[in-house]
C-alpha cells in the first residue's frame, strides 16, 4: 500500500529532478556551479523505518482492516442472498435479483470509496513525512556542507558509495524531531 503512494512521490521527485536537469542543460556551461559534495537519501527507508512512518503505516492498516471487515460482511450477505435465489420463482425471483443487483452496485461503490479514502489518507501522510524529511535533509546538508542531495531509488540511482548515503542520519533525526 505504501509502495504505490511512495512511488507517486518518487515519480514527482524524479520528474522534478529531470526538469532541473533540463534547465541546467539549457543554461550556459559556465553558469552551472560545480558539484563537489553530494549525498543520497533513500526515502523509502525513511518512510519504512522512522517511528512516524511505522505509526502511519499501522494507522492505515488498521483503518483499512476495519473497512475491509465491513465490506466482507456485506459481500457475505450478498453471497448468502444469491444462494437463496435457486429457491425462488417468478416475481419473487425477479425482485430478489433486482435487489441483489442494487446491493452489488452499492458494494462496488463502497469499495471504490474505500480505495479513494485510503489513497487520500496515504497521500496526506506521505506528503507530511516528505515535507518533514526535506527540512531535516536541508539542515543536515548545510551542516555537512553538501552541494546536492539526491533521492536514492533503484530506478534512478544504480550505484553509490555507502559513504554518500545519509539515510541513517535522516532517520535518526526524524525520529528525534518527530517521535510518532
Amino acid at each position: 500500500m505504501m509502495n504505490r503512494a511512495a512511488s507517486r512521490v518518487l515519480s514527482y521527485v524524479v520528474g522534478a529532478t529531470l526538469a532541473v536537469a533540463i534547465v541546467l542543460a539549457a543554461a550556459p556551461a559556465q553558469a552551472v556551479p560545480p558539484v563537489e559534495r553530494l549525498a543520497m537519501v533513500d526515502m523509502q527507508r525513511v518512510l519504512n523505518e522512522t517511528s512516524a512512518g511505522k505509526k502511519a503505516r499501522q494507522s492505515l492498516e488498521t483503518s483499512s482492516q476495519a473497512k475491509q471487515r465491513k465490506l466482507d460482511k456485506k459481500r457475505a450477505k450478498l453471497e448468502a442472498d444469491f444462494a437463496k435465489l435457486k429457491n425462488l420463482k417468478g416475481q419473487q425471483l425477479t425482485a430478489a435479483q433486482d435487489k441483489l443487483q442494487r446491493e452489488s452496485m452499492e458494494l462496488q461503490s463502497m469499495l471504490v470509496a474505500l480505495q479513494t479514502e485510503l489513497s487520500q489518507q496515504e497521500g496526506k501522510l506521505l506528503e507530511k513525512m516528505y515535507a518533514n524529511s526535506q527540512a531535516i535533509v536541508a539542515k543536515l546538508a548545510k551542516e555537512l556542507d553538501l552541494d546536492l542531495v539526491l533521492v536514492r531509488d533503484q530506478m534512478t540511482v544504480i550505484y553509490t558509495q555507502a559513504s554518500l548515503d545519509i539515510t541513517d542520519r535522516v532517520i535518526k533525526r526524524y525520529n528525534k524531531k518527530h517521535p510518532k
